[in-house]
């Protein structure tokens, strides 16, 4: 008969493309009358399968069609009843509705205010702890910390002593370059490395750690909250600040200054290598100079950022983490806590920057 269909076969994933297009012809061909989907030669059918089914069964009742089901197992009637019952295409999803641009921007804006907000609610949060454990040593977990440490300061350091060495050469010779077009090379010496100590290697220090230890952090924590690790500590009753985020920072606080003065004599060791062979100054002079006009205030500026730029890379490292939802979010919000941990650091170094110029240090 025209109007009847046998569902026969295997009605599965690999096969259904050549089931669809079957579908498709009777459903153009029935545009009117009854019609019947005889089951009883149905071998296996799976999700997508029974999809098929469904769809078409819908698409009949918008003509005002009720297909009937014949030879219909009890498992299979099961199944597209539990089907039917979740069922919804994608044509029938309701449509966002449309938005203005003066809409858009003031979304944008509140959902940039409230994310602000939030995170300097988990900044307060985390300082306070962090002030608590400081006044009751007994509270920090000594071996997470140096744990930590470990994570955040070995296998990084002959990544920031490469790249320092190399920044240190190529900017004393750039500027050799220049001031010898005015017969005063030799001051690239203590120029170029007062503005190593105050600025360029800690910074630079600072955003290789972000890239590292921010990301590592988010990932760390992240996985933890998917796996539901953190869900199943507080239900023990422990506190995730102080057992996850206050050892990270206190590793940060300590390693930060060194790898920072690790930084500063790399770059140092370059600035002495170019103009060495360059200006054909000995090392020999080269400190002495260093020793001379160079102020221990300098290289004290940059170890004093080191501490807050370890405190900021490492909260905005566990509040990115501390923010994914699900599997697809640890990559997203790992990026965003390694493009932000160096955003503030642009700001942070550039408010201290100009208040030591102001303060005269």
């Amino acid at each position: 008969m025209k109007n009847r269909l046998e569902i026969c076969g295997d009605w599965q994933y690999d096969s259904i493309e050549n089931h669809i297009k079957l579908m498709d012809t009777f459903y153009q061909e029935n545009p009117t009358g009854d019609v019947i989907f005889d089951f009883k030669k149905l071998n296996k059918i799976d999700s997508s399968g029974m999809i098929v089914i469904i769809r078409y069964i819908n698409l009949f009742k918008t003509k005002h069609i009720n297909p009937q089901l014949e030879n219909l197992s009890e498992k299979h009637k099961n199944m597209l009843e539990l089907y039917q019952t979740n069922y919804t295409h994608k044509d029938h999803l309701p449509t966002p509705p449309k938005t203005n641009l003066f809409e858009d921007v003031g979304t944008s804006a509140a959902s940039t205010f409230q994310s602000f907000k939030n995170f300097l609610y988990f900044i307060g949060r985390i300082l306070v702890m962090f002030l608590i454990t400081l006044r009751h040593p007994s509270q920090i977990r000594f071996k997470a910390t140096i744990n930590q440490i470990d994570i955040a300061a070995i296998y990084i350091v002959p990544i920031i002593g490469l790249s320092l060495f190399l920044v240190g050469f190529v900017t004393a010779y750039q500027g050799a370059d220049q001031l010898g077009k005015f017969g005063a090379s030799i001051i690239v010496v203590e120029m170029s490395t007062m503005s190593m100590f105050r600025e360029i290697a800690p910074f630079l220090a600072a955003v290789v750690v972000a890239g590292r230890s921010a990301s590592s952090y988010t990932a760390q924590i992240g996985t933890m909250k998917i796996t539901e690790e953190i869900s199943a500590m507080k239900t023990m009753g422990l506190d995730i600040d102080r057992f996850l985020i206050i050892p990270r920072i206190v590793a940060l606080i300590i390693v930060m200054p060194l790898i920072v003065f690790f930084a500063d004599m790399a770059a140092m060791a370059g600035e002495m290598v170019i103009v060495k062979y360059h200006l054909n100054i000995p090392y020999t002079q080269f400190l002495e100079r260093i020793y001379e006009y160079v102020e221990i205030r300098h290289i004290l500026l940059g170890l004093c950022k080191a501490p807050l730029f370890g405190i900021l890379i490492a909260i905005i490292g566990c509040y990115r983490g501390l923010q994914v939802q699900k599997g697809t979010d640890i990559g997203r919000y790992t990026t965003k806590s390694v493009v932000d941990a160096i955003f503030w650091l642009i700001i942070v170094n550039a408010l201290i920057s100009l208040l030591s110029i102001q303060l005269g240090f």
